[in-house]
Parts: structure tokens; C-alpha cells; sequence
């Protein structure tokens, strides 16, 4: 009797610990991607909604380019993530698919200053994606923390031959934390001449 009562504790603690491990198993797959899918939704409710205004890219004769970009979203009142890269002309056709990785100008960096002068604050990124889910960067990426519906100033340092034949392409992202979410790019060059 004594022998059927251990045996049938055995049993019963085997399968509370065979089911306890299971639920981890199945919360560590499930949390995680219900979580990046809610993450996912929310940045394509924002990328539905948000416009990239950039002016024209302006550089002085010692390689310091400037541009004036806002983001903006009337229903949001969160902050954006902004990048920047500088990419060659014939790339301008694939604006939309070029990413940090492709064969962008090396050796040019840059700053974000918000309205009041003040540099604004940076953070890294570290996985970016769009909003469909996949993959666009994954590395180390400085990007700046900006208010949307607020004007900021990038400036660019060591543009060559003073931005003729480049591009400017400017990301804007998402970041909750956990997950980063591109919700929109625009790009900008040299003002056409008139004359």
C-alpha cells in the first residue's frame, strides 16, 4: 500500500514538472513573438500616419551639410528615432532598399539639433525593421531620439565635392524598447539650379 502511494507521487510530481516545463518552453516562444507582433502593428498604425517633410541639402565649401527634416503625425505625440546616410546618385532609385549596409559614402557623420539648438539625445540600434517584420539593418547604429511635429537640423561633417552627385536618405523609426521599426524614409540633394 505504501509502495502504490510513493509510486503514485512519482507520477503525479513527474507530471506537474514535465507540464511546468512546458508552459516555460511554450511562453518563452509565444511572449516574445506576441510581443514583437503587437511592437509590429503599432508601427504600421504610425507609418500610415506619419509624413518626412526634408528640405533641400545644403553644403558648405568645407564639407558641412545641413538639413531641416520634421516628421510628422497629428495623432502621435511620442518621439521618433532618426538615422542618416549618404549614398551615391545612382542610388537614388532604390532609396527605399538601400540600408547602412549597401555601398554608402564611408567617413561621413552627423548630428541632430533640435529647435532650441540643443543636440538631441542618441541611443543604439541595434536590430531595425520595417513593418512588415523583416530585417533591414542589424549592427550597432548611433540614431537620435526627436519629438514628432517638431522641425530638427541634421548636419552632416566630410561631404564630399560639396554634395554634388549625393544623396541624403533619412530613416525614421520607432523604438519601443524592445523592437526599432523603420515607419518611414525620405531622401534630399542639392537644390536644382534655375539658372
Amino acid at each position: 500500500m505504501v509502495e502504490s502511494v510513493v509510486q503514485t507521487m512519482i507520477i503525479v510530481i513527474a507530471v506537474i514538472v514535465a507540464g511546468l516545463a512546458i508552459l516555460g518552453y511554450t511562453s518563452a516562444l509565444l511572449v516574445p513573438t506576441e510581443a514583437f507582433t503587437i511592437a509590429e502593428q503599432q508601427a504600421a498604425q504610425i507609418a500610415a500616419q506619419t509624413t518626412i517633410s526634408p528640405g533641400p541639402l545644403l553644403v558648405s565649401s568645407n564639407g558641412v551639410g545641413s538639413v531641416l527634416v520634421e516628421a510628422y503625425d497629428p495623432s502621435y505625440s511620442g518621439n521618433y528615432t532618426l538615422y542618416v546616410f549618404l549614398i551615391p546618385s545612382y542610388l537614388v532609385t532604390s532609396a527605399g532598399v538601400v540600408t547602412p549596409n549597401s555601398p554608402v559614402v564611408d567617413n561621413v557623420y552627423f548630428t541632430v539639433y533640435l529647435p532650441n539648438k540643443i543636440q538631441a539625445s542618441t541611443v543604439t540600434g541595434t536590430r531595425i525593421y520595417d513593418i512588415n517584420g523583416n530585417e533591414l539593418y542589424q549592427g550597432k547604429l548611433l540614431v537620435y531620439s526627436i519629438p514628432a511635429n517638431t522641425p530638427v537640423t541634421i548636419n552632416l561633417y566630410n561631404v564630399p565635392n560639396q554634395g554634388k552627385g549625393y544623396y541624403v536618405v533619412i530613416w525614421l523609426m520607432i523604438n519601443n524598447g524592445l523592437y526599432m521599426f523603420r515607419v518611414g524614409y525620405a531622401y534630399t540633394g542639392l537644390p536644382y539650379s534655375t539658372g
